[in-house]
């Protein structure tokens, strides 16, 4: 067996295929993110890591359709989005008005009655940009290539669909949390958030087969918590929040200096989205179960995609 090439399927093994894209990636949208440009670079990180994995699911992975990536944008993949960032619009605002309610946050003013804010409305304008740039790239990198990829390498003879499937949602969920393990004010019990973060983010897109639900609820969730209520979102203090707040109680409970999803709240507040999630997914009639998409094996897809042709 060549450690290195698939011969049956003429590409890279798995693990390569994946250690290629996690290295370059970074590399992509790092030099993204350091054109200057007042904030507004993520625009270029979200382009370049669509063109790279756009290169990386054609010509690394040798798809001829990039279906498994769950980018299809015809009408009801805008409308999943939307209904997932509603999902995690309420869910925050659930938790904030909880923290208020047992005193462990103060307001300290809003955004617009600050002096010398004529302009209050262009950071929260920037910093939707951002969480909708995030978002979007974040979940492309770490749910639409790693989770299909994963599931290959781990299709062994002895190993069934199903199990593959999970054991790609925590390699790939695991990448996640550990991805913000140098973030500021980071603790093991965030990172064990975010982990859950990443299971949750997975679970919309291995039912549905389309990435929305992921990306609405991921720029929804950072949005709303550093945007609107003035949380920090994984560990980072954000200027300009329509809210300002006072953090305070147990960092166990509320996240503390990490924000929402450092602290039981937040793991909380991630299973309720899920749960949310789950019960708009099976309303709208999809069957709660692996989309067909990953139940097949790479040459599988390849046939069954040249005869839809």
């Amino acid at each position: 067996m060549n450690p290195f090439i698939n011969k049956t399927e003429a590409r890279l093994r798995a693990g390569y295929r994946i250690i290629i894209y996690i290295f370059c990636v970074f590399i992509v949208i790092g030099v993204g993110l350091s054109i200057p440009m007042g904030g507004w670079e993520y625009i270029f990180a979200t382009v370049f890591s669509l063109g790279f994995s756009w290169v990386s699911f054609r010509f690394i992975d040798n798809r001829s359709t990039l279906e498994i990536a769950g980018l299809n944008l015809e009408k009801q993949w805008w409308i999943e989005s939307g209904l997932g960032a509603l999902i995690a619009a309420l869910v925050m605002g659930i938790i904030f008005i909880i923290q208020l309610m047992f005193g462990t946050i103060e307001i300290l003013g809003y955004s617009w009655g600050q002096p010398g804010t004529s302009s209050w409305g262009y950071p929260v304008l920037l910093f939707f940009v951002q969480m909708v740039s995030v978002g979007f790239y974040e979940e492309l990198m770490m749910r639409s290539y790693l989770i299909p990829n994963f599931i290959e390498g781990f299709s062994f003879k002895k190993i069934d669909a199903k199990t593959s499937v999970v054991i790609a949602v925590f390699f790939s969920s695991s990448i996640f949390g550990i991805a913000h393990g140098l973030n500021p004010n980071v603790t093991f019990f965030s990172i064990l958030n975010i982990v859950l973060a990443g299971v949750m983010l997975a679970i919309p897109y291995l039912i549905t087969g389309r990435l929305a639900y992921s990306v609405g609820i991921h720029f929804a969730w950072n949005f709303f918590q550093g945007g609107v209520f003035g949380f920090r979102v994984s560990g980072r203090a954000i200027n300009g929040s329509l809210i300002q707040l006072k953090q305070g109680g147990d960092q166990f409970l509320t996240g503390g200096s990490f924000g929402p999803e450092g602290g039981l709240i937040g793991t909380i507040g991630i299973l309720l989205v899920m749960c949310l999630c789950f019960l708009l997914i099976k309303q709208t009639g999809i069957a709660l179960e692996i989309h067909q998409n990953f139940k097949k094996s790479y040459l599988e897809f390849e046939v069954l995609t040249k005869e839809n042709e």
